[in-house]
């Protein structure tokens, strides 16, 4: 008997504005507020990094997109759950949707046919390899497989001329549709990465950072004033991309982000500001509140991903950020906001 087809999805008759950062809260957010059977707001989070990770994995290895363009997906999906809430619309679809229309606007378009073929396919393995490690007696990761979809037959390819394929890219349309309308036509999209490029660069260039002891000397000599940012830059772009994991492109702009992370790689890479300044001296236009927002979310992310070293890196910014609160006089509630 052939399982039964998801509600097909209704567009808004109006534009939905995109969520404020002023206004950004997590415990209203429409999954957690969806009745008969809300969301918890921890269940809400893991359900953004799961799918996060799918839209990753689909538009970086199956699809070959670039990275600016899996970036754009990932905001897409972002905003549309911040308007609708993940029980009324299967995630994986909307992802599809997402990738599609990313593809489009950073010039990097896809055909519908492969975007549906290559998510179907990555989802199907998923679900495959979930119900062998329960067999196993293992247990799930539920990381993009869901209930419903497990499979046990060979076959990952989903038929083109097939009923569930028709409906399948009608159902995806239409969410490109709705995804359109809920965040107001904004297709200009604007990532840490470019912002995160030009603070790098202008440190370098201000010469405004040195390492806080001198790192061990390997075969090839010591480390050039160059290398020490290259490896500053490199971190950081790492932070930037593991933010996308979270709801702070929500919450902030994408130049506060990139500060952030450009404060994060320096901490972890035992780079600190020369001559004895902070560095809220060194990140122009941002508040120790937004830093220590930022920064909190990102390491409570990395942190289970990167074992002690993180755990004693993750202590250490905390403690710092605390300094510079005091010294700031910043409220101790506003310093040790956590995720929103």
């Amino acid at each position: 008997m052939a399982a039964a087809q998801p509600p097909r999805p209704q567009p808004p008759s109006t534009p939905l504005v995109p969520t404020l950062q002023s206004t950004f809260d997590e415990n209203h957010l429409p999954s957690v507020l969806h009745q008969p059977n809300p969301m918890t707001p921890e269940a809400e989070r893991q359900s953004r990094r799961r799918t996060v990770r799918f839209i990753e994995e689909a538009g970086q290895r199956s699809l070959r997109l670039p990275r600016v363009a899996i970036a754009t997906a990932t905001v897409f999906f972002h905003r549309f759950y911040a308007k609708h809430s993940f029980q009324e619309h299967d995630r994986f679809e909307v992802s599809m949707a997402c990738l599609l229309l990313a593809g489009k606007t950073e010039e990097s378009p896809k055909k519908l046919d492969l975007v549906i073929r290559e998510c179907w396919k990555l989802r199907r393995r998923a679900a495959q390899q979930s119900a062998q490690r329960l067999s196993q007696g293992g247990e799930s990761p539920n990381t993009i497989g869901s209930p419903g979809t497990t499979s046990t037959t060979a076959d990952v390819n989903l038929d083109p001329k097939s009923e569930e394929y028709i409906k399948l890219k009608e159902r995806v349309l239409l969410l490109e549709r709705i995804i359109l309308h809920t965040i107001g036509f904004e297709l200009d999209i604007s990532h840490p990465y470019k912002y995160l490029a030009e603070c790098v660069q202008n440190l370098n260039v201000k010469r405004l950072l040195e390492y806080g002891s001198p790192p061990a000397v390997k075969e090839g000599g010591a480390k050039t004033n160059s290398q020490m940012f290259q490896d500053l830059f490199q971190v950081a772009m790492n932070f930037a991309n593991d933010s996308m994991h979270t709801s702070l492109c929500l919450q902030f702009s994408a130049s506060h982000i990139a500060m952030a992370c450009v404060y994060l790689s320096a901490k972890y890479s035992n780079i600190r500001p020369v001559g004895g300044k902070n560095w809220m001296q060194l990140l122009e236009g941002m508040s120790v509140e937004d830093l220590t927002c930022i920064s909190v979310q990102i390491m409570e992310l990395v942190q289970p991903k990167k074992g002690m070293d993180s755990e004693v890196a993750l202590k250490r910014v905390r403690r710092e950020l605390d300094v510079l609160g005091k010294e700031r006089g910043e409220p101790q509630e506003k310093r040790l906001k956590t995720s929103p």
